[in-house]
């Protein structure tokens, strides 16, 4: 342990943090989140009267099975990387605790409609919006433009300055993610689903902040995220002197772990509130309307698209770690 440096005890410490984020997360809001909306619903699937007194106790012990399984491989994941000393590597277990999480939980999102809610209620009557909604008032296109920019001077450095020591996976991985979740955000955006003729515009209202909340936490949690990790590795392996300047070093620490915090605060506040609004409202994925099927997740992710993004990403791993 004393072999590591000031900034990997730094790291360490931050982690620590996620850590109990994570506990707290799985205790206030993940352990019951199928009855968010109530005993009438399975993670926004409506059930029968008495669900909870029979098949819903199986249902709801496989969903806490699954947030244990998870956590136990997020454990796993942390321990071998301090058991191997390699605690550089501790910023991308962070960055990755979402996107392995997201898959998951998708996953059995979809696998819970299948079983459950493949036939959802058809209500007669619906209310679709026809505001037209604009990329810019959702996405900031100069932000856009900054990341490309940095993106690429990233890879710039890399190409023409590399190290010996330089490892291509880490770079190829972040920029996968950081671009390849660009469309998911245009599909938020210009995506949306039928409302409730009943209280229409607290509907309304309600997947409008869903939409603002996963577009913030996409940009915070996986994208600056990830993207101030790749400046910090493209300085280290493409900038010969950056590794004599202390204080850069801890600029891009201090600078993730700003990113970071903003996130965690991003997904407590923003959660919470999407609970509270939606507490007594009638979820999307648990009716139909006359014309089109409800959606189980949030309007934009499509299962085809996420599913080529994170093959892609699965695909990366497997060729970097042979």
């Amino acid at each position: 342990m004393s072999g590591h440096t000031s900034e990997e005890w730094l790291l360490l410490f931050v982690n620590a943090l996620a850590v109990a984020f994570l506990v707290f997360y799985l205790v206030r809001r993940l352990w019951n989140y199928p009855l968010n909306h109530g005993p009438g619903f399975f993670l926004d699937v409506e059930v029968a009267p008495g669900f909870y007194k029979g098949e819903g106790v199986r249902w709801l012990k496989r969903y806490r099975a699954i947030l244990l399984a998870l956590y136990l491989v997020v454990a796993l994941a942390l321990g071998a990387i301090l058991v191997s000393g390699r605690w550089i590597l501790l910023p991308l277990w962070a960055g990755g605790i979402g996107v392995f999480f997201t898959a998951v939980c998708l996953g059995f999102a979809a696998y819970t409609r299948a079983r459950i809610g493949a036939h959802p209620p058809v209500r007669t009557s619906a209310v679709v919006s026809l505001e037209t909604r604009r990329l810019g008032d959702y996405i900031s296109w100069p932000a856009e433009v900054l990341m490309a920019g940095i993106i690429a001077l990233c890879w710039a450095l890399l190409l023409t300055h590399g190290d010996s020591q330089m490892q291509w996976s880490g770079p190829v991985v972040m920029t996968h993610v950081i671009v390849g979740l660009l469309p998911f955000k245009i599909g938020v955006v210009h995506n949306s689903y039928p409302l409730p003729s009943e209280r229409s515009e607290e509907h309304y209202r309600w997947a409008d902040a869903q939409r603002r909340y996963w577009l913030r936490l996409t940009d915070c949690f996986f994208r600056w995220y990830l993207l101030v990790i790749l400046a910090g590795y493209a300085l280290q392996h493409g900038w010969p002197t950056a590794s004599t300047i202390v204080w850069l070093r801890w600029l891009v620490i201090g600078i993730a772990m700003a990113v970071w915090l903003v996130a965690v605060g991003i997904m407590i506040r923003g959660s919470g509130r999407l609970a509270a609004m939606g507490r007594d409202l009638r979820p999307a994925g648990s009716w139909s309307g006359p014309f089109r099927r409800g959606t189980l997740i949030m309007p934009g992710i499509s299962p085809w698209l996420f599913g080529a993004w994170f093959g892609g990403l699965v695909l990366l791993l497997v060729f970097f770690r042979r």
